[in-house]
């Protein structure tokens, strides 16, 4: 057995996330229902919100997308996943058994997903699941052992806001020959 690169690791961590996250987004939806059911009228709502939440949660992290990209981009990193997850356990605990358990997992990975914000550097800013498959399929190919994939950022060719140029950049930029 050949040993994994850390590009290797770090895929197959991205794409095991990817899939306890659909996880605790499927576990998050029956526990809202169930919740629902024996609940008034403001849990319902609040039950009908974090369902719809959570299924578009799992959409965004099957496919990628420039609209949740673009206005949703706490999703693409791990501080916003991790709040968005400690919100869904706190909606979901009740006293039944299922709404403990999926209030429970939800905190904890919520919990993970904030530590893992503090040493982002150390490891790839969570993608959806069909990069992080392209990505694997690419590093399968051949045996090859690819440098690390790019961010979502770069991949969706979102063009990135303006920047402001102080007047000595301008200036800078004048003197060069390539000036305004």
């Amino acid at each position: 057995m050949g040993c994994l690169s850390r590009t290797k690791v770090e895929n197959i961590l991205s794409l095991t996330f990817n899939g306890i996250n659909i996880a605790l987004c499927l576990l998050v939806i029956a526990a809202a229902v169930i919740k629902a059911i024996k609940g008034n009228f403001s849990q319902i709502v609040m039950c009908i919100y974090g369902g719809v939440v959570a299924a578009l949660f799992i959409i965004n992290e099957v496919i990628s997308s420039e609209i949740s990209f673009r206005y949703f981009y706490f999703l693409a990193t791990y501080r916003g996943r991790g709040l968005i997850f400690i919100f869904f356990g706190c909606l979901v605990l009740d006293d039944t058994v299922i709404n403990i358990v999926a209030g429970t997992l939800n905190l904890t990975m919520g919990l993970i997903y904030i530590i893992m914000s503090f040493i982002t550097p150390e490891f790839i800013p969570p993608n959806p699941m069909t990069i992080n498959w392209q990505n694997w399929k690419d590093f399968s190919a051949e045996g090859l052992d690819l440098s690390r994939p790019r961010p979502m950022m770069e991949q969706t060719k979102i063009p990135h806001p303006p920047t402001i140029e102080t007047s000595q950049q301008q200036q800078h930029v004048s003197g060069t020959g390539y000036g305004i």
